[in-house]
């Protein structure tokens, strides 16, 4: 006796379909945890990257004042710290959400590569041109490398600027019941926040702009600047990421997507 087997287009079981949906919800909680603990930690690299560098140089290094500026740090002990951080940043701003096509994306993924530029294409050499150039300023030569240098890091910091403007403006959209429970900050507050956030980058590379058209002599005014531009694009990051219901609990990420309550059904 022949073996019995169902027809090619038999209806798919009951049982089947749930499963199938099941599988589907799954991937979506996987998904929607995985790029928040991305934005959480790019956000934590943005606050630590001027604190690590001031704190380790001073502590470890050279002792005494700041630098200018924090790309000076690339001619410092703490340029494996400087480098692999950017490169480390740009590989999550590129790729997190990297097959999503819309603005923010296409800004976060431009970011990145800016970030990229901004660790390999140093700034010029302090101290007068007593610090040896690097294989690439031999190469390409050293005004060159500084422009590119200057170009990446702009294009870093006001992309960064943008994206913290499109954070505000999307969770603005957000429903301030979350999970079953009410959350404790409105939407309108974490529309403010990013607001300014988005706002004090901006306020920041004014800042850099107008002291070095006018060449006002403050030393600190470059890393002054720089500091604070990075400083509210950690944050915005990581109050955009840190939704520790989400990232704590795989039901409570459920909860949320079943509720319609998460970014992904957020208006744009």
């Amino acid at each position: 006796m022949g073996y019995l087997t169902p027809p090619v287009d038999a209806p798919q079981r009951p049982d089947s379909t749930q499963d199938q949906a099941d599988e589907n919800l799954k991937s979506r909680i996987l998904y929607l945890r995985s790029f928040l603990l991305m934005r959480t930690l790019i956000g934590v690299m943005g606050i630590l990257l001027p604190v690590t560098l001031l704190l380790g140089d001073g502590f470890l290094f050279e002792g005494g004042r700041p630098r200018g500026s924090l790309s000076a740090y690339y001619y410092s002990g703490m340029r494996d710290i400087f480098v692999s951080c950017l490169c480390v940043t740009a590989f999550f701003l590129i790729f997190y959400k990297f097959f999503e096509r819309n603005l923010e994306n296409t800004l976060s993924a431009v970011a990145g590569v800016a970030a990229v530029g901004v660790a390999l294409f140093a700034t010029g050499r302090p101290g007068g041109g007593m610090v040896p150039t690097s294989p690439l300023q031999d190469k390409l030569g050293e005004a060159l490398v500084q422009q590119v240098h200057y170009v990446c890091a702009a294009t870093f910091i006001l992309c960064l600027g943008v994206i913290s403007y499109f954070f505000g403006r999307r969770e603005g959209a957000r429903s301030q019941r979350r999970d079953g429970h009410r959350a404790r900050f409105s939407p309108g507050f974490w529309r403010s926040f990013h607001y300014a956030c988005a706002a004090g980058i901006a306020a920041a590379v004014a800042y850099i702009a107008l002291t070095e058209a006018f060449g006002w002599p403050d030393a600190y005014t470059l890393i002054i600047g720089e500091t604070a531009a990075v400083l509210c694009f950690g944050a915005s990051w990581l109050a955009k990421g840190l939704e520790i219901d989400i990232l704590g609990s795989a039901s409570a990420a459920k909860d949320q997507i079943e509720a319609g309550t998460t970014e992904e059904t957020a208006a744009a």
